[in-house]
């Protein structure tokens, strides 16, 4: 015998009908359900547990690159604030020493104009 539902046949008589009348009303059936409940939640739990840990180990790798990248960054500015550092004193010693020269030739220009006035 066919009894017609809204998702399509149904066969009454069925080995499937049998199962699914047998986890709906018997008290074994009962328990079965109830023991894949348990099992779902604790399986659930152990997933929860794992995906913490991998979040946790994954958190951990983050940080560490991020420490490694702000002590790079650390000694790439100390290097380069050295390297500006080096490089200011040593413009400030050729400006001097441009400015020594100068005054030099000035000073031996004016000696020059006293010698040809002199003479």
């Amino acid at each position: 015998m066919k009894a017609t539902t809204a998702a399509g046949y149904f066969w009454p008589d069925s080995p499937l009908a049998a199962v699914v009348g047998y986890l709906i009303n018997s008290d074994k059936g009962r328990q079965v359900r109830t023991e894949a409940a348990t099992k779902v939640v604790e399986y659930g739990g152990q997933a929860r547990e794992f995906a913490q840990e991998k979040v946790a180990t994954v958190a951990s790798t983050v940080s560490s690159i991020i420490e490694k990248g702000k002590a790079y960054a650390s000694e790439v500015s100390t290097k380069l604030q050295d390297r500006i550092k080096s490089s200011s004193e040593n413009a400030q010693d050729v400006v001097e020493g441009a400015e020594t020269a100068f005054q030099q030739g000035a000073t031996k220009a004016k000696n020059h104009l006293q010698e040809i006035s002199a003479s």
